[in-house]
């Protein structure tokens, strides 16, 4: 006599499986357009400053310390301190626009930073991925080309 328990079992277990399968289903690409896109309004809307820049593998955020930015609507950004200021543009880019992307991840947020003189602001001109963005916080962080990380955060005033 043969038992109908071992085909009924392993279908109850693909039903069961499919289910949590589904369950688990990643939010991806939901969660990959415009999380970020509140930097646009929540960065022309106050003073920030550094409070971390890692780059070259060291911490240069006490270089940036006494400086002081401004984003303005019209996607220019004011760089300044006691003895010197500068202006350069910025630019948030979007999921859905990786045109300009440097570095082949695609689908992802950036938030483009450029001056164009060759002082210690330059070292911020990037094309930054969006780690997190809120409106007293925007986390941000590139690969080089030989491959070293950098990290950068604006933390508002």
């Amino acid at each position: 006599m043969r038992s109908n328990v071992a085909p009924f079992a392993a279908l109850l277990f693909l039903v069961f499986s499919a289910l949590l399968f589904k369950s688990c289903k990643s939010n991806d690409d939901d969660a990959a357009t415009n999380v970020n896109a509140n930097v646009v309004s929540d960065l022309p809307e106050g003073t920030w400053r550094i409070s971390y820049f890692f780059n070259n593998n060291a911490d240069h955020t006490n270089e940036y310390i006494s400086f002081t930015f401004n984003f303005n609507t019209d996607r220019s950004v004011e760089a300044a301190n006691d003895i010197f200021s500068e202006t350069g543009n910025w630019e948030y880019e979007d999921a859905s626009n990786d045109a300009s992307d440097d570095d082949g991840i695609e689908n992802d947020e950036e938030l483009l930073i450029s001056f164009t003189n060759a002082t210690l602001l330059g070292e911020l001109s990037d094309n930054w991925h969006i780690t997190s963005a809120s409106a007293t916080r925007v986390e941000l962080f590139d690969e080089s080309s030989d491959g070293n990380m950098q990290f950068l955060t604006f933390s508002k005033l």
